[in-house]
């Protein structure tokens, strides 16, 4: 689950990169480089999330390498800065993992107010979540509104060949309907 409307903050990088030489074929970095009087530099441009937050759940499964207490532990304390893809854009709030049991929807809703309750106390304002997420595999009390196939689970690196994976969406809080009756 991710905020609903999240700021954007753009990221430059400058990247060393020959001129183009028609028959000229590279097999390496290292080739492309090799003539200095061809190089010239290209920019990029990357988007990060600025004000965003997400909610992250994680199951467990029998072949598990870690346990859910080892990860809470490691998400507490790591052992490397965390940071969104390049170290000039780390974490703006802390970690805060829970260990909490139940349906998914029931724990999603109580997570989100745990989160709510914590930082509020740290006196931190957090943007409403979307009424949207997304999961892998089948959880109870999330149904998919959209079923996502995406090929990016790793193969063969050598070939550059990917499988897929399905990715679920849908609502994750649903809303209670008021009671009408007169009992």
């Amino acid at each position: 689950c991710a905020s609903r409307n999240p700021r954007w903050a753009r990221d430059y990088h400058t990247v060393q990169m020959p001129k183009e030489v028609r028959k000229a074929r590279y097999f390496s970095r290292r080739e492309k480089l090799s003539a200095p009087e061809l190089l010239s530099a290209i920019i990029s441009r990357r988007d990060y999330y600025t004000d965003a937050w997400w909610m992250v759940a994680v199951a467990t499964t029998p072949d598990a390498p870690y346990s859910l207490e080892q990860l809470q532990d490691g998400l507490r304390h790591p052992v490397f800065p965390l940071y969104l893809g390049r170290k000039s854009h780390p974490l703006a709030l802390p970690l805060a993992p829970l260990l909490l049991e139940g349906n998914a929807s029931d724990t999603l809703r109580n997570a989100y107010q745990q989160y709510q309750d914590h930082f509020r106390k740290l006196k931190v304002s957090l943007p409403k979540l979307q009424d949207e997420c997304w999961w892998e595999g089948e959880h109870d009390g999330l149904v998919a509104s959209k079923i996502l196939r995406r090929r990016d689970v790793p193969l063969n690196r050598q070939q550059w060949l990917f499988g897929e994976r399905t990715v679920n969406q849908g609502p994750w809080l649903s809303k209670e309907e008021p009671c009408t009756s007169q009992e």
